[in-house]
């Protein structure tokens, strides 16, 4: 998925309907399949806004004009030729192999994960939740959303951890982020560690090297572990052709979540 329709999309999650840039963000989506082919001056007309307003708005999105953002809008499913996409790697083979095999799939990689988690792990990222007073957990995408399911399973448990669906804002936060920070990254492939990942040519990050918060990294992939700013790791197996990473994020983090309240003192057992 492109980078601007994700931006797009958080945007509006986290904005008033009555707003002007509310209704361009709207206008955008509903013509996004031409949004790379046209000029300012046509979307501004589309949106019933000036040009002005189009180049604010361009801003506000993270991006440095608005040739910029067209440069970011033709969307390609597999654009940057990742295996993990969604569409390629669960509908496709849902329509190919059958409902039955992506259940039965998610059976088995769940029942392996139950077989093969290093439960040391959960309680050494459990312990550190405990210990910290400022958390954040970033992902992007599934994993975002991952990183907000977390988010409110601590809340019902008194702990406030901090959270953005905004690239831009989690970067900022990063940089900034002290010695006194614990950051958990969720990421299936482990690549939010070291690519712009939904940025054109995928360049590489470098924020984790010079960020003093200690880092946690929940991942399948356990080449994060050499990762040098990598503090504490849990990685997750799975068994099977289909990224079933979103549904183990939610068991994994009820892991985190439980092993959390015995550390803090809520639960006894």
């Amino acid at each position: 998925m492109g980078l601007l329709i994700i931006r797009l999309i958080t945007f509006l999650n986290s904005q008033s309907p009555d707003s002007t840039y509310y209704h361009v963000a709207v206008t955008m989506l509903e013509n996004y399949s031409r949004i790379h082919l046209i000029s300012i001056e046509e979307i501004a007309k589309l949106c019933h806004v000036s040009k002005s307003t189009i180049s604010k708005f361009t801003r506000q999105l993270g991006f440095d004009d608005y040739l910029d953002l067209k440069d970011n809008a033709a969307f390609v499913e597999n654009r940057f030729n990742n295996p993990l996409n969604y569409v390629s790697n669960i509908l496709t083979s849902i329509e190919s192999d059958g409902v039955n095999d992506y259940l039965n799939a998610v059976c088995k990689d769940i029942n392996y994960l139950r077989e093969h988690m290093d439960f040391s792990a959960i309680d050494h990222v459990a312990k550190a939740i405990s210990d910290y007073d400022n958390v954040a957990a970033f992902g992007l995408m599934f994993s975002e959303s991952a990183a907000i399911d977390l988010q409110c399973k601590l809340a019902y448990n008194g702990k406030f951890i901090r959270s953005f669906q905004d690239d831009v804002l989690q970067e900022a936060f990063l940089k900034k982020a002290k010695a006194d920070t614990l950051i958990l990254i969720l990421t299936n492939s482990g690549e939010y560690l070291t690519k712009q990942q939904i940025k054109l040519g995928t360049p590489r990050k470098n924020v984790f090297l010079s960020t003093q918060a200690k880092i946690a990294v929940i991942s399948s992939n356990p080449e994060v572990k050499k990762l040098s700013f990598v503090s504490e790791s849990i990685i997750f197996p799975h068994q099977t052709k289909y990224q079933t990473h979103a549904i183990l994020y939610q068991i994994i983090n009820d892991l985190i979540v439980h092993r959390y309240r015995y550390f803090h003192g809520i639960s006894t057992r």
